[in-house]
């Protein structure tokens, strides 16, 4: 009697949420708790190591306390990286897109080979979900193109008969390509961790526009703030006045905390979709006024860079954004018309910077002697480019080659003289020069898959869960903003290329379950859940567990 009574609720529960779910319930409750216990032992047994670690550290470094102890911190740090990836994985967004490593190396002499493989911080994470959470490795459709694209870098190295003049190319793409890639979206695996990343790559932007903000409003134009708001010589520009005595007036460029002026631009205008998705996205008022004050700083850095092509590039963001029916065309006519009153009245010169792009069309019309010298240089290095990959159609003229081959056909161009090797100022068709017609179908096959993939999710994303349509579209709006600016530019510091579609990619992979094809297959999942009645680890959340 006694062994029925004690059933008697639990037949009365199971009747009620049904054998299924509450099967699916008490596995959750068990892996749970199992998880918990595991990493409880964990972490007892790391700190049990402690010591003997400190003692083998003294062994090292002959009984140097301090050189031991900093030593034992460091590796402290990297436990507890270990312990807490969704942490580490936002701080090393965070660091990497504001080029934190980059700056210490130039203002605080870190060796080069340290802060250069910073982002491999992120193989902590990974290593946890794969070894202790036990989540599969994640390997979609865009991993095994980026594996084909590398095939044909090889295989157009090999062909340029100059194999070591692509090397430095095809490990960029393997290491912050590839590799950056694979990290990426094997350790942002749930909608949480997903929108903390993108409010982790705001906050870089804040960082870096509140800077260059504060610095143009004080003129502290010969204070770099540690690295983080470069103003190079070479940034000068004509801003259309003269003074009382009739010298032209000119006006510093900024660059932020990457020294390079229009790249600096490209990366804060890729932050303006992904912030302004963030201001419709976020259920709580203040996040969406976060998010909304955010787009000061950020394009605010981006016009005080004077980037004629980042200017281009907001408008083709917002027409995008528009095109999505995220922003209907009046209030697009709105943001419009109170964006170019407040640019004519806090940064006039801005105006008279993006008048100037008619010397494209004076150069169109054969005008070459009322162009600007930067126009005509521009239009030499990417009508050589073309030049070079008609004459090289197949597979290119070997990775990152192109500029070799730039004074030979840009001289015979005539627009400007080309006295030292050049880079074409457009990523298409330096890609084009590069590689061929196919590296540059591969190459723009990554990006259209992943394009594809966001836009299918969103679909099925934005009528159910709002929030989730906004993150997709906030990267997809992301990636066509890097599109628009790649016009103007050529493919450097890629690692923000290739951060932006891994963020994209993880979205896929986290909502596209049953949407998009994977090759890795995920867990089952059972047939009829209720999802708000299944208890997950946090790094077990899942879309339908919100």
């Amino acid at each position: 009697m006694r062994v029925e009574r004690s059933a008697q609720p639990l037949t009365l529960f199971g009747k009620a949420l049904g054998r299924e779910q509450l099967t699916v319930f008490t596995a959750g409750l068990h892996n749970r708790t199992e998880a918990w216990l595991a990493h409880g032992a964990l972490r007892a047994g790391l700190v049990l190591l402690l010591p003997a670690c400190l003692v083998g550290l003294l062994l090292v470094f002959g009984f140097n306390i301090g050189l031991a102890l900093a030593g034992l911190m460091a590796l402290i740090l990297l436990v507890l990286m270990f312990l807490y990836p969704a942490m580490t994985t936002l701080v090393v967004l965070f660091v990497l897109y504001a080029n934190l490593p980059v700056v210490a190396i130039h203002s605080y002499g870190v060796p080069e080979m340290v802060a250069a493989s910073f982002f491999l911080l992120l193989a902590l994470p990974f290593l946890y979900y794969i070894t202790v959470a036990r989540r599969p490795l994640v390997v979609n459709r865009t991993v095994v193109l980026m594996a084909a694209y590398l095939s044909v870098l090889f295989l157009s190295a090999v062909t340029s008969g100059n194999v070591e003049a692509s090397i430095d190319r095809v490990l960029s793409f393997v290491v912050e390509g590839l590799v950056l890639y694979v990290l990426v979206i094997n350790t942002v695996r749930t909608p949480s961790l997903l929108r903390n990343a993108m409010w982790a790559l705001i906050l870089a932007g804040v960082l870096m526009g509140g800077i260059s903000l504060y610095q143009e409003l004080t003129g502290s134009y010969d204070n770099d703030f540690g690295g983080l708001a470069v103003v190079k010589d070479s940034g000068v520009m004509d801003t259309g006045q003269t003074d009382l005595l009739g010298k032209e007036v000119k006006r510093l460029r900024l660059s932020g905390p990457l020294g390079s002026k229009n790249r600096y631009a490209q990366v804060m205008v890729v932050l303006l979709p992904i912030a302004m998705m963030r201001m419709w996205g976020e259920r709580r008022l203040l996040l969406r006024v976060l998010a909304a004050a955010s787009c000061i700083p950020i394009v605010g850095g981006a016009l005080l860079t004077f980037s004629r092509g980042a200017g281009i590039s907001i408008i083709l963001t917002l027409l995008a954004i528009a095109f999505l029916r995220i922003l209907k065309l009046r209030h697009l006519l709105i943001v419009g018309v109170a964006g170019f009153l407040f640019v004519s009245l806090v940064i006039p010169d801005y105006i008279y910077r993006i008048s100037t792009a008619i010397d494209v069309a004076e150069l169109a019309s054969g005008n070459t002697e009322d162009a600007s010298g930067s126009v005509r240089g521009r239009a030499t290095v990417n009508l050589a480019a073309l030049h070079i990959f008609l004459d090289h159609p197949l597979l290119g003229v070997g990775p990152g080659q192109t500029s070799s081959y730039m004074i030979e056909y840009g001289n015979e161009i005539g627009f400007r003289r080309l006295e030292t090797e050049r880079r074409a100022h457009n990523m298409y068709l330096e890609e084009l020069a590069d590689t061929g017609l196919i590296g540059f179908a591969f190459f723009m096959g990554i990006l259209g898959l992943t394009l594809v993939e966001l836009l299918r999710v969103r679909r099925a994303w934005k009528e159910s869960d709002p929030d989730a349509g906004y993150l997709l579209a906030g990267l997809m709006v992301a990636i066509i903003a890097y599109m628009s600016t790649a016009i103007f530019l050529h493919l450097s510091y890629v690692r923000y290329y290739w951060v932006v579609l891994a963020l994209a990619g993880a979205a896929t992979q986290i909502f596209g379950q049953g949407i998009v094809p994977a090759l890795i297959p995920v867990s089952p999942k059972p047939a009829g859940l209720a999802p708000r009645l299944i208890p997950l680890a946090p790094d077990q959340e899942s879309s339908e567990a919100r």
